[in-house]
This record gives C-alpha cells, structure tokens and sequence, in this order.
C-alpha cells in the first residue's frame, strides 16, 4: 500500500515539474497556450514540495536505508513512464484527431 503512495505523489510531483518547464506545457496544452511565469513557479514549488513529502514519508515508513531505495526504485519507474510519454504524446495526439 506505501509503494502505491509513493507511485501516486512521485507521478503528482513529477508530472507539476514537467508543467513547470515553458515546452511541455505548450506541448500538452497546445502550442498557441503559454504558462505565465507565476504558473510555472506554483507548479514547480508544488512538484518538489510532493517529491520532497514522497521521501519524507518513505523514509518515515521503511528507514532510511529502505525509504532511499524504494523511493529512487519508484522514482524510476515514474520518470521512465513519463519520459515515454512525453516523447510519443505527439503521436497519440495525431492519431485521435
């Protein structure tokens, strides 16, 4: 049940860091859209205040030898997903339209 924790708030965390940056967000939400520098600032603090509450809550749960290495091994699993994602979004958007 923790590791299901740790994969919904990395995919919350990491997903707000992937809006923080000006190119993905004009890739997801269109390209004539554009977030204003106070949007990109919220996503970005929110992204690593729910990383950073991710390791606090892995470390709390399993220690800090197990916390480290359940939350990296989450981690990767999370970037990897959203990483493939991201690279074919544009593809699965030409195919729906």
């Amino acid at each position: 049940m923790l590791i299901l924790v740790q994969i919904v708030l990395q995919l919350l965390g990491f997903s707000l860091l992937i809006l923080s940056l000006p190119r993905h967000y004009s890739e997801i939400f269109g390209a004539a859209q554009r977030a204003t520098k106070m949007a990109r600032l919220v996503f970005k603090c929110m992204g690593f205040s729910v990383i950073i509450v991710a390791i606090v809550i892995a470390l709390n749960s399993w220690g800090a030898a197990l916390g480290l290495v359940y939350f990296f091994a989450t981690a990767t699993l999370i970037v990897t997903l959203l990483a493939i994602l991201l690279a074919y979004f544009r593809k699965f958007k030409v195919i729906k339209s």
